[in-house]
C-alpha cells in the first residue's frame, strides 16, 4: 500500500465513531461494494489522472446515493480549491473555484485539518461564509474527505446532497476507501509522469550529444580527407584513408540513428548496413571508377548493440574499400553485399568479380585491422579467392547470446 493510500485512509477513519449496535442495510453495503468494484475496474491500466478523478466521483456518488460529488485540488498561488471532476454539477463546473482552504469553507477545513468535515446544513451552519458554488447548487449536507500525498493534504473528495442527509459510519468508511484509492492512483500516475519526463529529458540530451558527435565525426572525416589529398607520401596518404574510413563508419551509424529517431542501445543491423551503403557511392566515387554496388540485406535479421554494429560496419567498410582499391585494377566491375540468417545468427558476404589474389598473399593494414575487430564481437571472417575468379569474404556473426 502506498504512502498516499495509507495517509488518506488513516486520516478519514482514525476518529471514526460509531456504536457497536449500529447496523447498515444490506442494500447499502451491496451498493457501496458495487461502486468500489467499478472504481477498481476503472483504475486498471488507466494512466490519465483526469479519468481517475472522474471514476472516483462517480463511485462516490453511486455508493452514497448522493446528488452531487466532486474532487477539488489546491491551487497554491491563491490558496483556492479548484473543481477537477464532478457529478451532478455539469461540465461547466470544471475549473471553478470551490472556495479557499480556510475556516468556514467545509472542504477548506478538511484540507487544513487533514480530517473529514461533515456539515449537515450548509446555510444554517456556515451562512455567507460557505463558498458560492455550494449555495448556487443548493447544497444542504456536505461531506468532505482530504486527499493526502507525500507533501501533505492537497485535495478533497466531496459528496453533497440537496436535502438533509444523515451521514453514518458506513458512508465515511466507504468514502475513505474511495479517497484512499484515488490518492494512491494520483500518486502512482504522478510518479510515472515524473519518470517519463526524466526519461524524455535524458533522451533529448542523448540526441543532442549524438548530433554533436555526428558533427564532430564529419569534421574529422573532412580533415583527414584534406590531409590525405595534400600528402605526397603514398604510404602516409593510404594511412590517412584507412583512418578516414573508420571514422566514416562511425559517422554513418550516428546518421542512421538520428535519421530513425532511435534512442535505444540496440540497432537493426540490416537497416544500418543499408544506410552505410548509400554513402559508399560518393565516398568511394564508384561511378567514376565504373564500379557497381549491389546490396541484398535482410532487415530484422539481427538487432545488435551499437558498439557491435559499429565494429561490423567498420569491417564491411574495410572489405568494400579493399575491393575498390585492389580487385579491379582500373577495370569495370561489381561488388555485392548481402546478409542472410543462419542457425547461429547472420552471415554477411562481400564479393567482387575482380582479379582475385593468390593464397598466402599479404593483407593490407586495413584487412588486418578488420580481422582484429571481428574478434572483439566473437565473429569469424573467412575468404575465398583465386586469381581471375574474384573474391568472397564471409563474416559470420553469432547473435544467439
Amino acid at each position: 500500500m502506498s504512502f498516499a493510500r495509507k495517509a488518506t485512509w488513516a486520516a478519514s477513519i482514525d476518529n471514526l465513531a460509531f456504536s457497536e449496535r449500529e447496523t447498515v442495510p444490506v442494500a447499502v453495503l451491496v451498493r457501496q461494494r458495487k461502486a468500489l468494484a467499478a472504481l477498481h475496474d476503472a483504475f486498471q491500466g488507466e494512466r490519465s489522472i483526469a479519468r481517475l478523478r472522474e471514476a472516483a466521483v462517480q463511485a462516490a456518488s453511486a455508493g452514497c446515493a448522493s446528488t452531487m460529488a466532486k474532487v477539488l485540488e489546491l491551487r497554491q498561488p491563491d490558496n483556492a480549491l479548484i473543481v477537477k471532476a464532478q457529478v451532478g454539477l455539469g461540465e461547466t463546473a470544471i475549473g471553478r473555484e470551490g472556495g479557499t482552504a480556510d475556516a468556514g469553507n467545509p472542504p477548506g477545513e478538511a484540507l487544513i485539518s487533514a480530517r473529514p468535515v461533515i456539515v449537515r446544513d450548509v446555510l444554517a451552519e456556515r451562512g455567507e461564509s460557505a463558498p458560492a458554488i455550494l449555495r448556487e447548487y443548493g447544497v444542504v449536507t456536505s461531506v468532505n474527505l482530504p486527499l493526502i500525498g507525500a507533501q501533505g493534504p492537497y485535495g478533497i473528495l466531496e459528496v453533497d446532497y440537496d436535502h438533509p442527509h444523515e451521514v453514518d459510519a458506513s458512508h465515511l468508511s466507504f468514502l475513505a476507501s474511495v479517497a484512499a484509492v484515488l490518492a494512491e492512483g494520483i500518486e502512482s500516475r504522478q510518479r510515472q509522469e515524473a519518470l517519463t519526463e526524466e526519461r524524455d529529458a535524458k533522451v533529448t540530451l542523448l540526441r543532442e550529444q549524438q548530433h554533436r558527435i555526428r558533427n564532430n565525426f564529419q569534421m574529422i572525416t573532412a580533415l583527414l580527407a584534406r590531409h590525405a589529398s595534400g600528402c605526397a607520401d603514398p604510404g602516409l596518404r593510404k594511412g590517412y584513408r584507412e583512418v578516414e574510413r573508420r571514422v566514416f563508419a562511425m559517422a554513418s551509424l550516428y546518421d542512421h540513428l538520428l535519421g530513425l529517431g532511435e534512442h535505444g542501445e540496440r540497432v537493426d543491423l540490416g537497416a544500418y548496413l543499408e544506410s552505410l551503403c548509400v554513402s559508399f557511392g560518393d565516398f568511394y566515387d564508384l561511378g567514376a571508377n565504373a564500379l557497381a554496388l549491389n546490396v541484398a540485406l535482410a532487415r530484422g535479421a539481427a538487432t545488435l548493440g551499437i558498439d557491435t554494429c559499429t565494429a561490423i560496419g567498420t569491417v564491411v567498410n574495410e572489405l568494400v574499400a579493399n575491393a575498390v582499391e585492389h580487385a579491379f585494377g582500373g577495370s569495370p566491375g561489381e561488388i555485392c553485399l548481402s546478409m542472410r540468417r543462419t542457425a547461429a545468427g547472420v552471415s554477411i558476404e562481400v564479393t567482387d568479380d575482380g582479379r582475385g589474389y593468390a593464397p598466402g598473399a599479404s593483407e593490407s593494414t586495413g584487412l588486418s585491422t578488420a580481422r582484429r575487430l571481428v574478434g572483439t564481437f566473437g565473429g569469424k571472417l573467412d575468404v575465398e579467392s583465386r586469381p581471375g575468379a574474384g573474391t568472397r569474404w564471409t563474416l559470420s556473426v553469432n547473435t544467439s547470446d
